[in-house]
């Protein structure tokens, strides 16, 4: 079956392997299109191969298919084919040895020491406190309240017994006093009063008032004495009673501290049975811990061994990976070289090719040059071939010649300007002008006709003006029509410079 390049292309499209391609692939696959088809299946099996191996194997499937359609052979091909069949058979990486395995010879007794530690009931103790109730509470109170709610100090020899004691006994005291002065001094009088007796009455009489009033201050400070005394002894009771009910209290907090000894001694049994419970699991698991540890050592020791053995397998695949890389470099480096020749050939033929077309587009580009010379020259004489015509004048062959115009063209306009001119001539003389004036008021007008030419392009023109179109080689002379009116035809040309009309 012929493929062609859109089968190639459909089915690399499919396959989604088209941009695997680089543009050697696709140069080869335009006059090859089966090659293209082989290739995009090669391609599909690398994108989709399951190991280095497989992938290697179709990448240089791919490498020799386009070798062999560019018409290279490498001189290792025999020995990268032997060693990718080496590759393609190198067998899977198996290990013999059997991993250690590992059993909780302590998991049962595990299981029931935490069993034990999950059920530990909650502590418990069922020894009941001491309390305290204080005995001389209220009796404490009223003492308190007599101290705190006690009158403030105040003394009066009016209220004061012990003053009134005094008061009596210096009175009686002075009385007796002024009776013996009196009675004295009538005695050594005669038994006449005078003067003297009642004055020294009266100064014995005084002295005891005077002694008795120095006595206050003495009663005052009895009386404060007697106050804070009683104060002191009121604060004693006091103290005395909290002394009591400390030694009270003291004998509680004894029974108190003996009990949360009692009690803390019991929660400390607790808590050792608890605690040995939790060593004894501690010391199941450190156990199990060591044999595990060594299980993890037998492991590691495996995995060690096992990495090792495979170490070695991937050594072997990779030597031969390796081998086959050298060898591939080798085929690599002479199909380079095979390319790079194509490459200079081909260089050298497109520079050849290139050679030829410069030559040809000088060769065009001179003959186009020499065409255009020949063209200006053309209406250069054509110019000059008009101007002597309407002159009158036959121009030289070699001007006919060069202006293109054929014989007879140049004999029938050579004939049509001399016809013109003996026709000017004959009515020069009896041509008159038809001038029609119309007075109006004081204007008058007049008209006059003069002959024109019909131009494309140009319109209405004189035959003096399209005579210098000619000559400019913007219009040429084709003929005359029926009236013997000159016929110009518009050239391509384009003035160079602005041409002025009459009209």
């Amino acid at each position: 079956m012929a493929y062609t390049y859109t089968d190639f292309l459909r089915r690399a499209g499919i396959s989604n392997t088209l941009k695997d391609f680089d543009l050697d692939e696709l140069r080869l696959a335009k006059p090859y299109p089966e090659y293209g088809i082989a290739t995009t299946s090669l391609k599909q099996d690398a994108n989709t191969a399951a190991t280095s191996a497989q992938r290697a194997l179709a990448n240089e499937a791919a490498a020799q298919l386009k070798a062999s359609y560019n018409g290279f052979v490498g001189s290792k091909d025999q020995e990268i084919e032997d060693i990718l069949g080496q590759i393609g058979s190198f067998p899977d990486f198996s290990y013999d040895e059997e991993a250690p395995t590992y059993e909780n010879k302590y998991e049962q007794e595990q299981d029931e020491v935490l069993g034990q530690i999950g059920s530990y009931p909650d502590f418990t103790y069922d020894q009941q406190a001491p309390t305290y109730q204080n005995p001389y509470e209220q009796l404490q109170q009223q003492l308190l309240d007599k101290i705190l709610n006690r009158e403030d100090f105040t003394w009066s020899k009016d209220t004061d017994p012990v003053f009134g004691e005094y008061q009596k006994q210096y009175l009686r005291e002075g009385e007796r006093a002024t009776a013996n002065a009196l009675a004295q001094a009538a005695a050594a009088s005669g038994g006449q009063t005078s003067s003297y007796a009642a004055t020294a009455a009266a100064q014995a009489g005084n002295y005891y008032a005077a002694q008795l009033s120095d006595k206050i201050p003495e009663l005052y400070n009895q009386a404060y004495q007697r106050y804070l005394s009683e104060y002191e002894m009121m604060a004693n009771d006091l103290g005395l009673v909290n002394t009591q009910q400390q030694l009270g209290y003291q004998e509680y907090l004894d029974k108190l501290g003996q009990y949360n000894t009692d009690k803390n001694f019991a929660y400390q049994q607790y808590m050792d049975d608890y605690n040995k419970l939790l060593s004894y699991l501690d010391a199941i698991n450190g156990q199990e811990q060591m044999d595990y540890q060594e299980y993890l050592d037998r492991l590691g020791q495996y995995n060690g061994d096992k990495d090792f053995a495979y170490q070695q397998y991937l050594d072997n695949y990779n030597k031969l990976q390796s081998y086959l890389g050298n060898l591939q470099d080798v085929n690599a480096d002479e199909y380079q070289k095979y390319l790079d020749q194509i490459a200079q050939e081909q260089y050298e033929r497109e520079w050849e090719r290139d050679q030829q077309r410069y030559e040809q587009e000088q060769k065009q580009y001179a003959q186009e040059q020499q065409q255009a010379l020949q063209q200006q020259n053309q209406k250069m004489a054509q110019a000059q071939v008009d101007g002597i015509l309407q002159a009158g004048v036959m121009p030289s062959s070699a001007l006919i010649a060069a202006s293109g115009y054929s014989q007879e063209y140049v004999n029938a306009m050579l004939q049509y300007y001399r016809q013109k001119a003996a026709s000017a001539a004959r009515s020069s003389s009896s041509k008159t002008s038809a001038t029609t004036s119309t007075s109006t008021g004081n204007k008058t007008v007049s008209s006059s006709t003069s002959q024109l030419v019909s131009v494309p392009r140009y319109g209405e023109v004189s035959l003096a003006d399209a005579q210098r179109l000619a000559a400019a080689g913007l219009v040429r002379l084709t003929g005359t029509d029926k009236n013997g009116k000159p016929i110009y035809t518009p050239t391509a040309k384009k003035p160079t410079q602005s041409i002025q009309l009459s009209r």
